[in-house]
């Protein structure tokens, strides 16, 4: 019997275990180390008449090899029906183009929720404490001049976008004595006794409402042609005078140019942000500013994290060459 070959965009960097097993069931053939050469790979295997029935796409790829993009699935021989994506969002991935094809894609939802949330929580008391420039000023020798921090207790936070990470968020929230106030399109349901503590959350059926009345505001929602620029001077605007603004979610989901002017004015007192409008680059005045707390993409950047996304990935592609069956797709396909 013929084995099915698969396309490797990227590294495993964890779940060798997994990979292993993947290849000892079918073809694994890896690209090339840039888009260049990973574009006359593809070339030379439509002229050679080798086909793919899945891609793997893995965790941070785009850095050096690109988004899964039209113009890589229009050059990949005929024949591909899954894009299995490592992350829980996918717009590393033309997921419209994909559903034109007639290809399926997958992501990893739910692995994410933990590491991330902890990040969240991670930028949110650096925010409050000034944490960044107390170590800045430690480190270099600086004279200190401390600065007073916020208690998170008793504070007010607004989570936009009450997904997995977002309820992730909100019962670490509560450890710390916060208030949990969220929108959503529709109010989540509650499933079982590990949701309980949703019970203390407060829908806010508006996002004006949500940041007029929250002391922090969390954003935790994919990238979308409706989400994309959602934080804007506008809503800066309608926050708090005072307020802190954190991002985990996506950079273009904020313009960062109005973040920016918002935090010069004093209007936002402090920002923790994981991600970035035009990421890897970062706005240079954020750079600048000691009242913002800095990531580089890193909410999911844990080992054990790394592993299941990887791991889903492949169950994901395994389940669908051996049986057509997928466990977390994001399009459907007619």
């Amino acid at each position: 019997m013929t084995k099915e070959n698969i396309l490797f965009i990227g590294t495993v960097r964890h779940a060798k275990a997994q990979e292993t097993a993947l290849a000892a069931k079918y073809n694994i053939h890896y690209a090339a180390p840039t888009r260049k050469e990973l574009l006359e790979q593809l070339e030379n295997a439509k002229r050679e008449g080798i086909t793919f029935k899945a891609l793997y796409r893995g965790f941070a790829s785009h850095y050096t090899l690109g988004r899964v993009d039209e113009q890589l699935l229009n050059t990949l021989p005929s024949g591909l029906e899954l894009i299995g994506s490592v992350g829980a969002g996918y717009d590393f991935v033309d997921a419209e183009a994909a559903t034109r094809n007639k290809q399926w894609v997958t992501n990893t939802p739910g692995v994410v929720d933990d590491a991330t949330a902890d990040a969240t929580i991670l930028l949110l008391l650096s925010t409050l404490r000034h944490q960044y420039q107390v170590e800045y000023n430690m480190r270099h020798g600086l004279p200190h001049k401390p600065r007073i921090g916020r208690d998170p207790t008793n504070m007010t936070l607004g989570i936009v976008g009450m997904g997995g990470i977002g309820k992730a968020v909100a019962k670490r929230a509560q450890a710390l004595g916060m208030k949990i106030v969220y929108h959503n399109r529709r109010p989540i349901t509650i499933t079982g006794d590990d949701e309980a503590f949703l019970k203390e959350v407060t829908y806010l059926p508006t996002l004006d409402a949500l940041l007029s009345t929250s002391d922090v505001v969390s954003i935790h929602v994919p990238l979308s042609p409706e989400t994309r620029h959602l934080i804007r001077a506008d809503q800066f605007s309608t926050m708090k005078a005072g307020s802190y603004f954190l991002n985990t979610s996506r950079g273009p989901v904020v313009d960062e140019e109005a973040l920016v002017q918002a935090l010069a004015s004093g209007h936002i007192a402090g920002a923790g942000l994981d991600v970035f409008e035009h990421e890897p680059k970062v706005h240079p005045e954020l750079l600048k500013n000691m009242d913002v707390a800095l990531m580089p993409h890193l909410g999911a950047f844990t080992v054990e994290t790394i592993t299941k996304m990887e791991a889903l990935t492949m169950e994901n592609i395994d389940l669908f060459l051996s049986s057509g069956v997928l466990l977390t797709p994001v399009n459907h396909v007619n």
